[in-house]
């Protein structure tokens, strides 16, 4: 019976590629026989062997992969080991994954029959699925995702690339898995067809050997089993062909896989890069509305720095215009409204009144003011550079309401205390305390009738406020233009400034202040300072304020310079002589020439054998100016440096500007730029120009610091009561004088001379076995110009200390406490200032001033317990020595009665004792003196002879005269008593 064709259809294989053409097998039934299930069996078991070596290979693969790789890989021997239990029955069989068409075999008859048309179960469809694009699809986008723009993530990254890219992957790989379920279905289909094909064909088989003869059955049997074998040779090959498909589709699908994870890690990366670049948006925004703020805020900030800056000089402008008027407005119309006088009562506050107020009638009441002095260490003053105070601390308030600011503003006119001696240099005015800040105020000197003898300051007041008058050096407000102006110090005129037209495009305020420098500070400055030894004079520091950095012509300057002491004292001799020529005039005499030229001939001779009695050396010695005429204080040769101190207070010597000296006293030079200070040195020639900054940095430090002394006194007739004072050098006798007129003569004498700034905080404590009776800190406040005095009542620590002393000692100790601000250079400054940062940044330091000892008696203390003296009887007979001549002895002996004692084998302790006894009680010397001989002669025993052993120490302690009266006596008493002598 023929069986019908089999026919494969060609398969693309992927990279193999290969096709299978159909074949056809005709063959006639046969008996079956026993060979043909073995060879199924082998043929089984080579397609099992083949199918597990395709899938050790695979394993063998893993071994090289990637972690990832390894997973796609574990997946797809999962699938591999499925499929191998589907393909494999239980008869032995193997399914093959391939479009196998196959003819159905029909068995016939013993009869040949003709060949019909193998009906076909499966028909393969028309829109075939070409594995060969779809892998050719996978490379390309694997070469993709190696392209540089999805490897480099930056702001330019191709999100929607990447996501168009990942979607035709995703639509690549789900049409895959369509066509591999498609392909198991069929290959479902074909392996039920294969099983009924094999099961026709054993039915066929046995039922042709039952009736086919047995001659016939080796043939038919063989012929069955040729076409059995081919058949088998058949279904192995397409076993193969199939287990190449399974690989292939292992392959295929663990690519799938991977490209799906990749796919899926892609679209994750994708998902994070646009979440990380939204994010980076977002930040970005922020930051640009941030940075938008800040612009905002900075250029707000500007304009108002702006404004500030313009109201600050248009006040700056009036300030200066009121000022150039020297004496402001004429007729001003405060002058016209009363005046009323505010008293008040305090010790701090010498002067008789207290401050005078104006304000306007119509709305001003006296009975609205309150005034209180207020304790400097209560109040935290600032004193700026060269200020000092000079009135008591006023705190002003309005009694009417509890309102800060009065309905109009008044004019309070502060009177104020000021040396004669400074009142040339220095200018008076008003600080008050606006909102926690001292703040300067427009202050002008004014005078009142009743009070001729006292200066006044005063001040435009809003509100109430705490107020004190301060002093500085003068200053001169100058406005300068185009136009050509020579500016003249207010203090002293021969300080100038020559300004040539156009040095200035713009309105230039300017301000001048004068520091003088006094003989007597540089005569202190020799002394003190070793690196000042050759300065003779100095011009006053001047102290400039701009506003330009630069000028487009050169500014002369003058200023004045005493003149070196030796020419100065040269000049004074000429002088003075000229004037006793003036006064006493000389007559004129007749001169003899004859005479005078004896004379020269003399005098020329003498000069002769003097230098020939002179030796070599004596003639060779020479004085050269840089020697020792550099140190003489009579030569008149000397150099002018100019110097500049910067902002940050260092001295600089400028070569540049010569100084010339138009006048004895007067020097001249050009400026080509504007300095802060600087000053004029006059020095010996033999200070180098390098050695000039340090003499004018010790100058300003001077003149910076004030010399004051410590005065601790105690009552006289209360030791007790104490009081400290700080005084300056210049006030010390005085206040000495006001304190002995006071009852304060006792204590120790002044201190030492000491440096302190002005408004220093003094801190008082003690050392030793004296104290504070109240206990509490002592603390005052430096003031040049007011008293600087605390009181205290002395106590002593321990009452039982110092017992060998008839006063009770310690130390008084004096510190001053200043506050420093820390050196640091910021690297930019801020915009906004911390107070409290800038508060933490102040450091305070502590200096010891001096050390003061001093004394408090010890008789306020009460007396120790008086020992009572029990009475004492003397009876004798057998020698004069009783009651009577003791009491004698002791009204005739002296100082010597310790050493007499000491003779008299009387211990030092009991002399001691006897001698407190006396200091505690009532008792004189005498009865001191008394009770050491008593003590000795109850010792004595009554055999002993008394009259030898009292003379013996007599006359051993220098009382001779009393040894010869004690025999007297003793002679005496043998003669009346008629004892025989030993």
């Amino acid at each position: 019976m023929p069986v019908g064709d089999h026919r494969r259809g060609t398969h693309d294989r992927g990279r193999h590629g290969h096709d299978h053409t159909a074949t056809k097998a005709t063959s006639k039934p046969r008996r079956p026989s026993s060979s043909v299930s073995n060879r199924k069996t082998s043929v089984t078991s080579a397609q099992r062997e083949g199918v597990k070596s395709a899938k050790n290979v695979e394993q063998d693969r893993q071994v090289t992969k990637s972690p990832d790789e390894l997973e796609l890989r574990s997946l797809t021997n999962d699938s591999l080991a499925t499929k191998e239990e589907e393909l494999v029955y239980p008869n032995g069989q193997i399914d093959a994954n391939n479009d196998v068409k196959t003819d159905e075999i029909e068995t016939k008859s013993p009869e040949p029959e003709e060949e019909q048309p193998v009906e076909k179960w499966a028909e393969k469809s028309t829109d075939e699925y070409n594995i060969r694009s779809f892998n050719d699809n996978i490379l390309e986008f694997t070469e993709i995702f190696d392209n540089d723009k999805f490897k480099t993530v930056d702001s330019a990254y191709p999100v929607e690339d990447l996501i168009s890219v990942v979607n035709s992957v995703s639509s690549a790989i789900d049409e895959f898995k369509e066509q591999t379920l498609a392909s198991q279905s069929k290959l479902e289909g074909l392996r039920e067809k294969m099983k009924e094909v094999k099961q026709a064909i054993h039915h066929n088989i046995a039922k042709n050997a039952v009736e086919l003869p047995d001659d016939e059955a080796s043939v038919e049997e063989r012929e069955l089993t040729e076409k059995l074998t081919r058949l088998n040779a058949e279904v192995a090959k397409a076993n193969a062909d199939l287990s190449e498909a399974l690989r292939l589709s292992a392959e295929t699908e663990s690519t799938a896989v991977k490209a799906q994870l990749a796919a899926e890690r892609a679209k994750e990366e994708a998902k994070r890069i646009e979440e990380e670049l939204e994010l980076k948006s977002k930040v970005e925004a922020k930051r640009k509305i941030e940075n938008q703020k800040k612009m905002e805020a900075l250029q707000k900030q500007k304009e108002q720095e702006e404004r500030m800056e313009q109201e600050a000089r248009k006040q700056k402008e009036i300030e200066w215009k009121r000022k150039e008027m020297n004496a402001g407005e004429k007729g001003p119309i405060w002058e016209k409204w009363p005046t009323h006088e505010v008293n008040i009562v305090s010790d701090a506050h010498e002067i008789g009144v207290g401050c005078m107020v104006r304000g306007n009638p119509s709305k001003f009441d006296q009975s609205q003011i309150a005034l209180q002095v207020v304790d400097q260490m209560q109040c935290k003053m600032t004193y700026e550079t060269q200020e000092e105070l000079v009135s008591c601390v006023l705190k002003l308030t309005n009694k009417a309401n509890d309102q800060q600011h009065f309905e109009e503003p008044i004019y309070v006119a502060v009177p104020f205390q000021l040396p004669r001696s400074t009142a040339s240099s220095r200018e008076p005015f008003i600080k008050a305390e606006i909102n926690g800040e001292w703040k300067e105020l427009p202050s002008r000197e004014v005078t009142f009738e009743n009070y001729k003898d006292v200066k006044f300051a005063q001040a435009e007041i809003k509100g109430q406020t705490t107020l004190a008058v301060m002093t500085r050096f003068k200053r001169d407000y100058v406005t300068l233009s185009k136009r050509p102006t020579k500016i003249v110090s207010s203090y002293d005129h021969r300080v100038t400034l020559t300004v040539s037209k156009d040095t200035f495009n713009t309105k230039e305020l300017f301000r001048m202040q004068v520091q003088p420098v006094d003989s007597a500070t540089i005569n202190d400055m020799q002394m003190r300072r070793r690196e000042c030894k050759g300065l003779l004079t100095s011009s006053p520091i001047i102290h400039t304020d701009w506003e330009s950095t630069s000028f487009a012509k050169p500014i002369t300057v003058t200023i004045p310079c005493p003149p070196n002491p030796a020419k100065a004292r040269k000049l004074a001799q000429i002088r003075k002589m000229k004037e006793e020529k003036m006064k006493n005039p000389v007559k004129v005499q007749v001169i003899d020439y004859e005479k005078e030229a004896r004379k020269e001939e003399q005098k020329k001779k003498a000069q002769q054998q003097k230098e020939a009695q002179m030796t070599e050396e004596d003639k060779v010695t020479t004085k050269w100016y840089m020697g020792e005429y550099g140190n003489n204080d009579d030569d008149e040769n000397d150099l002018l440096h100019f110097l500049s101190m910067s902002h940050t207070g260092k001295w600089t010597f400028h070569p540049e500007i010569t100084v010339q000296q138009v006048k004895l006293d007067l020097l001249q030079f050009t400026l080509t730029q504007p300095f802060e200070r600087f000053i004029v040195l006059r020095t010996r020639t033999n200070i180098a120009e390098e050695n000039t900054p340090p003499i004018a940095s010790a100058i300003f430090e001077f003149l910076s610091k004030r010399f004051a002394q410590v005065i601790v006194k105690q009552r006289s007739d209360d030791p007790f009561d104490c009081l400290i004072n700080v005084v300056p050098v210049s006030k010390t006798q005085k206040v000495l004088k006001r304190l002995h007129e006071s009852g304060y003569d006792d204590g120790p004498d002044p201190s030492s001379i000491v440096n302190i700034n002005e408004g220093d905080v003094i801190e008082v404590s003690f050392r030793g076995n004296i104290t504070n009776s109240k206990d509490k800190t002592l603390k005052l406040k430096y003031n040049s110009n007011l008293k600087s005095e605390i009181g205290f009542y002395a106590s002593e620590v321990d009452q039982y200390l110092q017992k060998n002393f008839n006063v009770y000692r310690g130390v008084v100790q004096l510190e001053r406490c200043y506050i420093v601000k820390p050196d640091r250079k910021l690297k930019r400054s801020p915009s906004v200032v911390d107070e409290n940062a800038v508060a933490a940044a102040l450091d305070t330091k502590r200096e010891l001033l001096c050390e003061i000892s001093i004394n408090i008696p010890k008789y306020h203390i009460e007396p120790a317990y008086i020992p009572v003296v029990a009475p004492v009887t003397i009876i004798t007979t057998t020698d004069p020595v009783d009651d009577d001549l003791i009491r004698d002895l002791a009204r005739d002996m002296g100082d010597e009665w310790k050493k007499i004692g000491h003779l008299l084998n009387v211990s030092r302790a009991r002399i001691q004792a006897i001698i407190r006894n006396v200091a505690v009680s009532d008792r004189s010397e005498e009865d001191a003196r008394y009770e050491m001989l008593l003590n000795w002669l109850k010792k004595m025993p009554k055999s002993t002879d008394k009259v030898a052993v009292l003379s013996s120490a007599l006359v051993k302690g220098g009382r001779a005269d009393l040894a010869e009266d004690v025999r007297s006596k003793w002679r005496d008493f043998q003669s009346k008593h008629g004892v025989k002598a030993c």
